[in-house]
């Protein structure tokens, strides 16, 4: 559909930012780091002319010397002291570059290098949600990450393995695996992961390469632990600009993408377990329910996602209805920051309010959902031996514990069942509250967003294409760097956050954590007015796979904003005929 059907929420940010003034000032958009570098840079430049003056004038009194002595001490000691100074110069010079890239490194003031044309709060971050990347692992800033973790990225777009991999090759046929030469280890040009005092010359090279087979999500698993045991150290990891997508695009925004998280001092020996699942245990639902569970960490994608046909495919999860020993056929996700996998199967049985096709579960039966372990180094040990991976794992490849006594066995597997109804739900998602409020001032700049939902929703369908984050300065109509990552709570009728398989869950809560909101500043000399906004589409789903349309929320007050089909899009608490227009 080329129709949007939104819900929008527009919030203002107001302090004093001296970067924001100088931007709406004119002043450029240059880092205070990379001003006092340029003045450095072209002082030492002209001591380096001098220098060259300075040689060139000891080489003439030398060459008219004739034999005078003193003349020709003269040249001499002016030569001396030219090369002392160049020593001198360059060292400072190597020391002010050294000194300039770590406070820009550790500020994240330097210019974005990016298609939003404004100031960056955090340099190098705009892929995240606003492009290409639509998560990772671990999350920007995160902190005590287990040592023995390994890195997951997850892109819009199907990517080119040979773009990550060293000697991979696609034989010109990058969205065809089944043709390629294959290889493991990481093209460290392109993707680098590095302890953040020691810079990117010391980029890990020993890191094997695996990726989904839809080819959005690859994973680094470093050979070494990481870190250290006896302190905390902080890795970045940065994607270069020549990264492709299968159509030999490059994706990600110029400059590259850049995030940094913090391992602790200890190693995860701590198998993953499964919270809560959707529908629950013994329920009855419609036959176009999503099937979800919730694990209480990050899960590898790479033993959680993939296509079942009904006689093969991916099989560390199966759902099975009475008519048939067969699984069902459809497609396994993970999403909600690599802690939810849902599954949609491929038999269709309708369509949606957006007219888009909704697939079933087998009707009036019985169905068995089992979530496979993976197979165990050993009682005690919690490490998957087998890879591919035969069952679920975590991020440091623990095999899941299915009954949760906190030890993995072999076929250690979560098994559930519920019924399904011959029905087709077809009732459709409406925002319930969202926080900032609509046209809300002052708030705080690291404040979250959320959205609450009457319903369920499904966690993969909350992602940067269908819940969109946008910024303008109002006055310069710039809009700046601004990154963005979701998750998905599922919440009781009283608004308690779901996390035992004994509580109901009824509604979801998307909370989408952000980049800094800029300050807004109406007493610069030219006002600075930082709007924010987010808009939710119809590509978000309940769990009925029915799409938000018409774009029912709440207004400013409370009340809701009664939209119809005539009038389905809910701009700022009021129904609109037309597309919203935002700032």
């Amino acid at each position: 559909m080329n129709a949007h059907f939104l819900s929008t929420l527009v919030a203002f940010a107001a302090d004093t930012n001296l970067s924001t003034v100088g931007t709406a000032a004119d002043f450029g958009t240059e880092s205070l780091t990379a001003i006092v570098g340029s003045v450095i840079t072209v002082f030492l430049s002209i001591l380096g002319v001098l220098f060259l003056l300075l040689t060139v004038y000891a080489g003439a009194i030398w060459m008219t010397a004739g034999g005078d002595g003193k003349k020709v001490d003269k040249a001499k000691g002016i030569l001396i002291n030219a090369v002392i100074g160049l020593l001198i110069t360059l060292s400072a010079y190597g020391i002010s570059v050294f000194v300039i890239n770590l406070l820009t490194d550790a500020t994240g003031t330097g210019t974005s290098g990016g298609s939003s044309g404004g100031v960056s709060v955090e340099r190098l971050s705009n892929s995240l949600g606003s492009g290409v990347i639509r998560d990772h692992y671990p999350a920007r800033g995160a902190t005590d990450v287990s040592r023995n973790t390994k890195m997951f990225v997850t892109f819009r777009d199907a990517m080119d393995p040979s773009s990550f991999i060293t000697g991979y090759d696609t034989n010109g046929t990058p969205a065809d695996v089944s043709d390629d030469t294959t290889a493991t280890a990481i093209d460290s040009d392109h993707v680098k992961i590095y302890v953040r005092s020691s810079g990117d010359s010391a980029a890990l090279t020993d890191v094997a390469v695996t990726f989904t087979e839809d080819l959005k999500t690859f994973v680094f698993d470093p050979v070494e632990y990481l870190g250290s045991a006896t302190e905390d150290v902080t890795y970045a990891v940065y994607l270069s600009d020549a990264i492709k997508n299968v159509d030999g695009d490059v994706p990600i925004d110029s400059g590259g993408y850049l995030w940094y998280f913090t391992t602790g001092t200890t190693v995860d020996v701590t198998p993953p377990t499964v919270r809560y699942v959707i529908p629950a245990s013994g329920s009855q639902k419609d036959r176009n329910i999503v099937v979800q569970a919730m694990f209480s960490e990050a899960i590898d994608p790479t033993s959680s996602t993939g296509t079942r046909l009904s006689e093969s495919g991916f099989s560390n999860i199966q759902i099975v209805g009475t008519s048939s020993t067969a699984p069902v056929a459809g497609e396994y996700v993970v999403s909600n920051a690599y802690r939810s996998i849902t599954f949609t199967s491929t038999d269709a049985c309708g369509t949606n309010s957006c007219g888009e096709t909704i697939y079933c579960l087998p009707g009036g039966e019985a169905i068995t959902a089992t979530i496979f372990s993976a197979t165990p180094s050993s009682s005690t040990n919690p490490a998957a031996s087998i890879f591919p991976y035969d069952g679920i794992v975590d991020t440091s490849g623990n095999a899941l514990d299915g009954d949760g006594d906190g030890a993995v066995v072999v076929e250690d597997d979560y098994s559930w069942s519920f019924t399904t109804t011959n029905d087709v739900n077809l009732s459709t998602p409406a925002l319930e509250s969202i926080t900032p409020n609509i046209a809300e001032e002052n708030i705080a700049l690291d404040q979250s967003i959320q959205m609450t939902f009457d319903s369920l929703v499904d966690p993969f369908s909350a992602n940067s294409s269908n819940i969109v984050a946008a910024n303008k300065e109002i006055t310069s109509g710039k809009a700046h760097e601004f990154w963005y990552a979701f998750t998905v709570d599922s919440l009781t009728a009283e608004g308690e956050k779901v996390t035992v398989a004994s509580q109901v869950p009824v509604k979801s809560r998307v909370t989408i954590a952000h980049g800094t909101f800029l300050a807004s500043d109406q007493s610069a000399a030219v006002p600075l007015s930082y709007m924010y906004s987010m808009t939710a589409n119809e590509g978000v789903l309940n769990e009925y796979q029915n799409c938000f349309v018409p774009g029912e929320g709440p207004t400013a007050t409370g009340g809701t904003c009664g939209t119809t089909s005539a009038t389905p899009y809910c701009c700022n608490g009021t129904p609109q005929a037309i597309a919203c227009t935002l700032f």
